[in-house]
């Protein structure tokens, strides 16, 4: 089991705070100064240095040294059960490739953490695509770049080019990241099909239209599933590409049924819902022929700040049948020694 290197106080108090309470999850064994009220999620999003653990791969698989070369297929569930609603499998989705906020593997939402997520052996790998000035639609998850790269600005401010130039920020992490830009959706998807499969999520872009295109472009259609808590959104894109797999968003457990009805005749392939919710929202998915996903955020914070991954089996003793992570492969790690995977 990997053991990460503690948080520093301040930030492990706001980081739990956080997501905690934007996942839903509850811990009664943290101090009450943990348990501040912070606003958003968004105000945690850049993990301190020591709090970094070393590779569970090797990072030569999928740094800049293995360049053009994309690992071979890893996971032990098969493609169809990724894709089909009704497949039960435990099952994980990697936030932001191998790993957002508390990843620990490769700098998030970069060829390099796409290609370690399927390295690891994982099902499915989410995505942030948005578009620069000039239409093109890249992978990052904030609005400007100054996080994530060496630049400064707005993304909807910049041309291509321009965010094309910026390096990215890698900072104790185990590899060689130097050749990492800020990739294209399309290049993502590229890299990802026929290995593992692609998280859309159309939420940062109203561009249906340049989500569509880029799925076509790169082939993907077989390889995506449309991720959004917009029923608009979803009956633009299967009005612009019929084969395309929805991924809803239920915002409460009241809303379930509701957005499914709406959606009807199309089954969803996943149903993601609040972590808060699962329990209760579970059922009734099952019982419409889907499968529910949820974040496991808050129990990342307990394997970051605590080195204590016992809580991530959690999420599936509940209902949920696939979970985003931002550390993947502890949660892969704790399914196989729990007798639930390969």
């Amino acid at each position: 089991m990997l053991a990460p290197a503690p948080m520093p106080t301040s930030l492990r108090r706001a980081v739990v705070a956080v997501l905690f309470a934007a996942t839903g999850c509850s811990d009664p064994a943290l101090p009450s100064s943990d348990a501040a009220t912070i606003d958003a999620p968004e105000a945690v999003d850049a993990p301190a240095a020591d709090a970094r653990a070393s590779s569970p791969i090797d990072p030569a698989r999928f740094d800049c040294r293995a360049l053009g070369v994309v690992p071979a297929r890893a996971s032990t569930v098969p493609v169809a059960c990724g894709l089909d609603p009704a497949c039960r499998s435990p099952q994980i989705m990697g936030h932001r490739g191998a790993g957002g906020s508390f990843g620990f593997v490769a700098p998030e939402d970069t060829l390099a953490a796409y290609r370690a997520g399927i390295a690891l052996g994982i099902e499915f790998v989410e995505t942030d695509p948005r578009p620069t000035m000039d239409g093109v639609l890249v992978n990052l998850h904030d609005t400007t770049v100054d996080r994530t790269t060496d630049g400064t600005g707005s993304v909807e401010a910049m041309t291509f080019a321009q965010v094309r130039a910026l390096h990215i920020r890698a900072e104790g992490l185990a590899g060689d990241f130097s050749c990492e830009r800020v990739p294209t959706l399309r290049e993502v998807l590229e890299t990802c099909r026929g290995r593992v499969i692609v998280v859309v999520d159309a939420n940062k872009t109203d561009r249906v239209d340049l989500l569509v295109q880029a799925i076509r472009e790169a082939d993907a259609v077989d390889w995506v599933v449309f991720s959004t808590s917009s029923i608009d959104k979803v009956r633009r894109a299967l009005a612009l590409e019929p084969r395309i797999r929805a991924h809803i968003r239920p915002d409460t457990v009241a809303a379930i049924a509701e957005q499914l009805d709406l959606l009807a005749p199309v089954v969803p392939a996943i149903v993601e819902l609040r972590r808060a919710d699962v329990r209760a929202g579970a059922p009734i998915v099952h019982a419409r022929g889907s499968r529910v996903a949820t974040d496991i955020f808050g129990e990342d914070a307990v394997a970051a700040i605590r080195g204590d991954t016992s809580l991530y089996l959690r999420a599936f003793d509940e209902g949920a049948d696939i979970v985003q992570s931002d550390r993947p492969s502890q949660v892969l790690d704790v399914l196989r020694r729990a007798g639930r995977r390969p």
